[in-house]
């Protein structure tokens, strides 16, 4: 059999506003596009925290504008909650367009909403819909005003949803896409510090993963090279403090870079093993266990992709560590740093949640990325190494280990 052909390929079907202050386009956007019913969707912590105010005074103050307000977003939101409660609010008010303020589960809960879009049909029923084929209905627009530096949701057309069973799945689509995006830097800087650290990391491992992937290309690897600039120096004091505006926009611009990069080049191992871990019965932050696996996938991947590395090397810490002189562990030692700097993944390994490594991975495999007979991960992944389930074992067992030695090196 021929091989399939690859292309070059890339493509923004949004725009994009970076910059302090730039949410104040928003009233500017209602009337050029002629939407007048708002639904706005809110992390309720940021409501509770008056940050969602400006933009509420924005709507109230436009003319011939309306809104509904709607803050029951849950960590890994799910699609009975956005079937039963968000759906039918914009269905009642009729919505014209939505705008999504918060991190990734605002995101992800505007999307179920959009995807269903004006029908009574259910957010799984388009988990495997192919992402460029028209979907058979008007869908709701999204404006995604991110308040995080991390998910990089604002750019990408996926959404991370569980399912009746807890299982986060990936609706992937066009319609989902937000239709703008406005990085405004000026929201990071109330973010809890864990909530910083946890979420830049994941920026962090978006860009590393997209730029290892065997699907980046020279569009995807500008952007994610540039994502590991930005990152690798303004991490840790934007974590340190977030309302510095040089590291706020820094982040601002890493995270949207990666997650430009991430949409096309996609996700490596690292996210195929930590999405079960932030679910039943682990529940560990996403950016947390990015960190906590990083180590792992980078040692395994390295005799795939040894030169990107020190290139992802060089470009984090702004050296130029020749091609001779660089070995994968340099990388590693980075990134346990930079979790033991951040508290990233404090203190946990498998059995301090009451598991050995045979169990986690039992757990795992239940888990639908995992669902083909040959027990392969499914996913539209193309990784710099090949992978098999029984590499997963491996993984997995070395992603314990590394925590061991994790909790070692904050002694």
């Amino acid at each position: 059999m021929a091989r399939e052909k690859k292309y070059l390929q890339f493509g923004i079907r949004q725009r994009l506003y970076q910059g302090s202050g730039c949410i104040s386009v928003i009233p500017q956007i209602l009337e050029t596009e002629e939407w007048k019913r708002v639904m706005l969707i809110a992390d309720p912590g940021l409501y509770a925290a008056g940050v969602i105010q400006p933009i509420e005074d924005m709507l109230k103050a436009a003319e011939n504008v309306e809104y509904i307000l709607f803050t029951n977003i849950r960590p890994n939101p799910e699609a009975v909650t956005i079937e039963n409660e968000a759906i039918p609010a914009a269905h009642d008010f009729n919505v014209d367009v939505l705008i999504a303020v918060g991190g990734g589960s605002t995101m992800d809960t505007a999307k179920g909403v959009a995807i269903v879009g004006e029908t009574d049909a259910h957010v799984m029923d388009f988990n495997s819909w192919p992402p460029s084929r028209p979907l058979p209905h008007k869908t709701y627009p999204i404006i995604a005003v991110p308040s995080t530096a991390g998910t990089g949701s604002e750019v990408c057309r996926n959404a991370v949803i569980c399912d009746k069973n807890g299982f986060k799945l990936v609706p992937m689509h066009d319609a989902i896409l937000p239709t703008y995006a406005l990085m405004d830097p000026d929201l990071l800087a109330g973010l809890p510090t864990g909530v910083a650290a946890a979420t830049a990391v994941d920026a962090f491992t978006h860009a590393l993963e997209s730029y290892t992937n065997m699907n980046a290309n020279d569009f995807t690897e500008l952007f994610s090279l540039r994502a590991l600039e930005l990152i690798g120096e303004a991490i840790r004091p934007f974590v340190a403090n977030p309302a510095v505006e040089k590291w706020a926009n820094m982040m601002s611009l890493g995270s949207m870079y990666a997650g430009f990069s991430l949409g096309i080049a996609s996700i490596g191992q690292d996210h195929v093993i930590t999405h079960p871990m932030s679910e039943e019965p682990f529940h560990m932050p996403h950016g947390d266990a990015c960190g906590m696996v990083l180590p792992a996938v980078i040692e395994w991947n390295g005799l795939g992709c040894k030169e990107k590395y020190r290139k992802a090397y060089n470009a984090i810490t702004k050296k130029e560590v020749p091609e001779g002189e660089f070995e994968v562990k340099m990388l590693i030692d980075w990134v346990m740093d930079l979790n033991a700097d951040l508290h990233i993944a404090q203190d946990r390994d498998f059995e301090e949640w009451g598991y050995n490594d045979g169990e986690v991975l039992e757990l795992m495999l239940k888990h639908p990325i995992f669902n083909n007979k040959d027990k392969t991960p499914n996913t539209q992944c193309a990784y710099p190494r090949t992978t098999k389930m029984k590499d997963f074992k491996y993984l997995i067992q070395r992603v314990n280990e590394y925590s061991r030695l994790q909790k070692e090196r904050r002694k």
